[in-house]
């Protein structure tokens, strides 16, 4: 099932479990927002299109996260004229997870899938050869030379 929304100027077409990313919408972190004005609701062969909104017709969706964007790069530049200026600009922007669509063709909501959790094969211990001690060598004495003196 999908759907056609509209928001902060954009449409955006949705399904359960998407991520979505638009401009900044109020709110705080964990909270549910809903979508009333639909344009469009569809499921496989069934199709509603409204005119503006489909009545009835509901988007619900989580606030995962308020952040900026990446960051875009304005360069004017006039010719012949040594004129150049580069500008930055980062927009606010919410990410949201599309969590379910109302709407009288049906309801379809977004499951998290179940945490595979694999059982741990024990591994056979291995064993442990006994440690061999190195072979002990006796210490060499330094031999000291005799020095004689030379007469001159």
């Amino acid at each position: 099932m999908y759907a056609v929304l509209k928001s902060v100027g954009k449409q955006f077409k949705v399904s359960p479990g998407d991520i979505l990313k638009m401009d900044k919408i109020e709110g705080n972190v964990g909270d549910t927002i809903s979508f009333k004005d639909v344009v469009a609701v569809g499921n496989g062969d069934k199709f509603e299109l409204g005119s503006p909104a489909v009545q009835g017709a509901e988007v619900s969706a989580k606030l995962l996260h308020q952040t900026r964007d990446d960051k875009i790069r304005v360069f004017r530049k006039n010719r012949r004229k040594h004129f150049q200026r580069t500008k930055g600009h980062r927009q606010y922007i919410t990410i949201l997870k599309v969590m379910t669509i109302k709407s009288a063709i049906g309801e379809e909501s977004f499951k998290e899938p179940a945490k595979k959790v694999a059982p741990k094969a024990e591994t056979p211990k291995k064993e442990v050869a006994p440690k061999v001690e190195a072979p002990k060598t006796e210490e060499k004495k330094a031999v000291k030379k005799e020095t004689t003196e030379v007469k001159k």
